[in-house]
């Protein structure tokens, strides 16, 4: 009996492994992020990325032409509850194709931010709760996905702010997509992967320490898994991200301010 049971379970690991299928992408991953005060505890931010995928390749059933992979709109409000802490809300459309799934979403999402100095550097968690409104360009169906997401990072200047305002600094994040919904006709759910998506990223950037913000070059990686079958996309980009920090008033004042 137990022959037969491990060789059932083998049976069933090889299967397993020959239905899912790993594609493996190489791109950029641009992104910009503006944020501004509306009053003394709240403001406001304005992000924007693309995912680029600049190679075309082909395998035995499937052409995978240069394409922009997905593009990410969000705007969104933030209260200070602390020093440390902070609340907001927010929205995003998104448009992609992963899987071959033509899909614009719209989302909206709730979040917690925890942001406290471990050693020189500055350790930020971020608990976010998202709900997805999928559309299928191609069926024109809407579905619905809710999602909790965990983002963890660390920034550590390579100056010391207390002394001067501009400087080099490092950074390391990882973000965890746990999907809590099971809906069956839902690109995003959990009967095709609970665990359905993790990103790493590490980068070395420069605070520029006025209205230019911060300039950050890095990595990202991104593990993916869509359908039921496991198949998983693994992206790997060079990730550039550039972060203002301005009000208009003061935009105003810096443009019109002589360099000398």
């Amino acid at each position: 009996m137990k022959h037969v049971l491990r060789t059932a379970a083998a049976l069933l690991a090889i299967n397993a492994s020959v239905q899912a299928q790993t594609w493996t992408y190489f791109g950029m991953f641009p992104q910009y992020s503006q944020t501004g005060n509306v009053s003394k505890r709240l403001n406001y931010n304005a992000f924007i990325s693309s995912t680029v995928d600049p190679f075309h390749k082909s395998t035995e059933t499937k052409y995978f032409p240069t394409s922009d992979l997905q593009l990410y709109v969000q705007p969104s409000l933030h209260y200070k509850l602390t020093p440390n802490t902070q609340l907001g809300i927010g929205s995003a459309h998104v448009r992609h194709h992963l899987f071959g799934l033509y899909v614009n979403e719209n989302r909206v999402w709730a979040q917690a931010v925890s942001s406290l100095p471990l050693g020189k550097g500055r350790l930020t968690h971020r608990l976010r709760y998202e709900e997805r409104y999928p559309l299928n360009l191609k069926t024109k169906q809407w579905s619905y996905a809710q999602l909790f997401r965990y983002h963890v990072g660390f920034t550590l200047p390579l100056y010391n702010p207390k002394e001067q305002k501009q400087g080099l600094f490092v950074s390391v994040s990882n973000e965890a997509f746990l999907c809590l919904s099971g809906a069956k006709n839902s690109p995003v759910s959990s009967k095709n992967a609970f665990y359905g998506e993790n990103w790493i990223s590490g980068g070395i950037g420069y605070n520029f320490g006025n209205q230019l913000g911060k300039l950050e070059l890095g990595y990202n990686y991104q593990d993916l898994i869509r359908n039921k079958a496991g198949d998983h996309r693994h992206l790997h980009l060079a990730q550039v991200t550039w972060s203002t920090n301005f009000t208009l008033e003061n935009l105003g004042v810096w443009l019109l301010t002589p360099p000398y």
